[in-house]
């Protein structure tokens, strides 16, 4: 239960960063600490995501989906990171972050997707 923290924190703290990420919004540059917010938030959402899923009792039985999703999720953790060491426009960075975000979800949803298709998979 308590696992379940840094996910809903950082969550919570992006939610705040958005704040300042719509305030400076005509600005040609995300201010240093509202990109940081949002992009380390990004990279804590992804890697707690993780550490919860590796507490499951599928991540055993579907190696074939959640070791693949955890490099993927670590990947693009690294990739938040450099995105708010970028500081882009606000509505660069946000639209960054949810296409970067919307990336493990797509591998997962393609790979349940694939092996829905194949029932010699299960």
């Amino acid at each position: 239960m308590l696992g379940h923290l840094p996910l809903t924190a950082a969550v919570a703290v992006m939610g705040a960063a958005m704040v300042s990420l719509v305030d400076h919004a005509h600005e040609s540059h995300t201010p240093a600490a509202t990109a940081w917010v949002m992009c380390v938030g990004a990279a804590v959402v992804l890697g707690a995501t993780m550490l919860l899923a590796a507490t499951l009792q599928a991540w055993d039985r579907d190696r074939g989906l959640y070791r693949p999703l955890a490099r993927i999720c670590a990947a693009v953790a690294v990739t938040c990171l450099d995105v708010g060491a970028a500081r882009p426009a606000p509505l660069v960075l946000g639209l960054a972050l949810v296409l970067l975000l919307s990336i493990p979800w797509g591998y997962a949803v393609a790979h349940h997707l694939a092996n829905a298709a194949d029932p010699s998979t299960e």
